[in-house]
């Protein structure tokens, strides 16, 4: 009994034992879960004191062949290479213990063949490396919105010109004329230039007509103009010869101005617009280079001082201050050879005026500015006071003249309109201002008519009544082909006190290859509109027409209504009547 209790204990014992190694053998790696808490330092360096495994002893156990898969591939090429160099097993004890502690390396992570993926991303790691010095962007200088474009600058000229001349037979103050009259013009990238030389011999005297180089600025009116730039559009814009509806600012003083009112005793002006970058500049005029005295001046200093901010309109926000001052004291040749000359502005008048404006919206086929002036005149003197007290002495003076004469002021708000559709086949500008002023003021008051007679212009503020209008206009083209234009100003109250204006004009180019059409028309002083077109002492027409023959020939007419100056010190009216044939080409 004792000794079967003893068999089967040792039975017991050897039993465990091979149970104890069979668990052993086939013990899972990970079923030990206490590196989960265990210090990883402390745990390396128990690793490192123990010995290496050897290759045999690292060797996978057989399993079933599973099906094939990228892991299953990758572990058995890794342990054909491992194979593929045997080593000899060392015994444990016979391997020296090392120092230093050996870190392990995962055997994935080793450089091989497979791995192309290390390969391919080692340029990408040595160029993060480098550290390249980045290279300074140069500045970026300011440049306007390309979609802003002012309503008040010209249209672009397209560059070429053209050649009009030939023979003609001219009518001037019931005298005919028989010469030619060339008229190159011509536009090289921003340079324009455009001359009218006639050469007249009289039927009557048996003489060549020279009036037009008398007195003033004589051979220099052969010049049509010289122009360098297109306002408002280049930062450099300048135009010498005659001034034809130029405006100053806005237009609250100077609009649709005009130096030349007679035919030959044309006068040679400057007007010009300089901006920086822009952020401000200088636009303005003189209307006479005529040496004898100090004619009407203009200068106009503007700024655009959130222009850089980059804010949608309060970019576009302009203010500007005008100035205006007119000393003409010119001899002026009458038509019976005497001179005369203008009593008002002999010491001197003028004008002030501040204005603004903005763009609301510039997309690319509407663009809304707003804007506003005030201006106020200075037209005192004592020779215009004593002249309206012996006009009214009392018995018929006008309630404006009660407490005397003073200068008179008056503001205006108004927006401009441009439509513009794509490749420039349409483009229509349409502006409206509202008008209010004082006594002894008119709204624009350096005009075409200025010039007609600038003593009956100042002369009638003395009877000018308070009040408020309307400014309009619309100017637009097709295809640059057609130009047309007009404007009309006028008071809520029609009267002679408070006068209207109109202005219309209209250019033609070759339309069917065949008619050219030229004319400007302006009349002020303006009562009843049905006298709108009814020419008289206040208005001013110019009309050139051409059929052209063909590429080269042409015969037309030229038809001017001006004004030439009498000994009493008025103006008559003049027409100037020329038919011709000869030239027209156009390059």
């Amino acid at each position: 009994m004792t000794r079967a209790i003893l068999i089967l204990l040792l039975g017991t014992f050897f039993f465990s034992g091979s149970l104890s190694a069979l668990a052993q053998d086939t013990a899972d790696d990970y079923s030990d879960y206490s590196y989960l808490w265990e210090d990883s330092k402390k745990k390396k360096k128990k690793k490192s004191k123990d010995p290496q495994p050897t290759v045999e002893e690292t060797s996978a156990p057989e399993t079933p062949n599973p099906e094939p898969t990228s892991e299953t591939t990758q572990s058995s090429t890794e342990e054909t290479t491992l194979q593929l160099a045997p080593v000899q097993s060392i015994p444990a004890d016979s391997v020296p213990k090392v120092e230093q502690p050996i870190l392990d390396v995962p055997t994935d992570s080793l450089p091989s063949e497979e791995t192309p993926e290390i390969k391919e991303q080692t340029p990408v790691f040595e160029e993060a490396i480098e550290d390249p010095v980045k290279e300074k962007k140069p500045k970026k200088e300011y440049e306007e919105d390309p979609n802003i474009q002012d309503f008040r600058g010209g249209q672009p000229n397209s560059g070429g010109g053209s050649f009009n001349g030939g023979f003609t037979a001219t009518l001037i103050d019931d005298q005919y004329f028989v010469g030619m009259v060339l008229s190159p013009e011509f536009s090289i990238g921003k340079v324009g230039v455009g001359l009218n030389v006639p050469i007249l011999y009289g039927l009557d005297d048996k003489s060549i007509r020279t009036e037009i180089f008398k007195d003033g600025i004589g051979a220099a009116r052969l010049i049509t103009y010289i122009r360098y730039g297109v306002q408002k559009r280049d930062p450099i814009y300048v135009k010498v010869g005659q001034l034809n509806g130029t405006s100053i600012g806005f237009g609250g003083l100077i609009n649709n101005y005009t130096n030349s009112t007679s035919f030959e005793k044309r006068k040679v002006g400057l007007h010009y617009d300089l901006n920086y970058k822009g952020w401000g500049g200088i636009d303005g005029m003189y209307s006479d280079f005529s040496p004898g005295s100090f004619n009407l001046f203009s200068i106009r200093p503007y700024v655009r001082p959130l222009s850089r901010t980059g804010i949608p309109i309060v970019k576009t926000f302009e203010l500007g201050s005008t100035i205006v001052r007119d000393k003409d004291s010119n001899a002026i040749i009458t038509s019976d050879s005497t001179s005369t000359s203008y009593r008002f502005t002999q010491n001197g008048v003028g004008a002030i005026g501040i204005d603004a404006g903005v763009t609301l919206l510039s997309i690319p086929f509407i663009q809304i500015d707003l804007f506003a002036n005030y201006s106020k005149l200075n037209m005192s003197s004592q020779a215009l006071t004593d002249t309206l007290n012996a006009i009214y002495d009392g018995r018929n003076a006008p309630e404006t003249m009660s407490d005397g004469y003073k200068d008179g002021s008056g503001v205006s708000v108004g927006l401009n309109f441009r439509f513009h559709f794509i490749a420039d086949i349409l483009s229509t500008d349409i502006r409206i201002e509202r008008l209010t002023y004082t006594e002894h003021y008119l709204p624009q008051f350096f005009d075409a008519t200025y010039e007609i007679n600038k003593d009956a212009k100042i002369l009638s503020l003395g009877s000018a009544g308070a009040m408020s209008g309307f400014y309009g206009s619309l100017t637009g083209h097709i295809l640059k082909k057609v130009v047309l234009g007009g404007s009309l100003m006028i008071p809520d109250e029609l009267t002679a006190a408070t006068p209207a204006t109109v202005q219309v004009h209209a250019d033609l180019d070759r339309l069917a290859d065949k008619f050219s059409f030229q004319g400007s028309y302006i009349k002020g002083n303006l009562s009843d509109l049905g006298d709108a077109f009814k020419f008289d002492e206040n208005s001013l027409a110019k009309i050139r027409m051409i059929y052209h023959l063909n590429k080269f020939l042409a015969t037309g007419l030229d038809y001017y209504w001006a004004f030439t100056p009498t000994s009493d010190g008025g103006y008559k009216a003049t027409q100037y009547i020329s038919p011709y044939f000869g030239l027209s080409i156009k390059f």
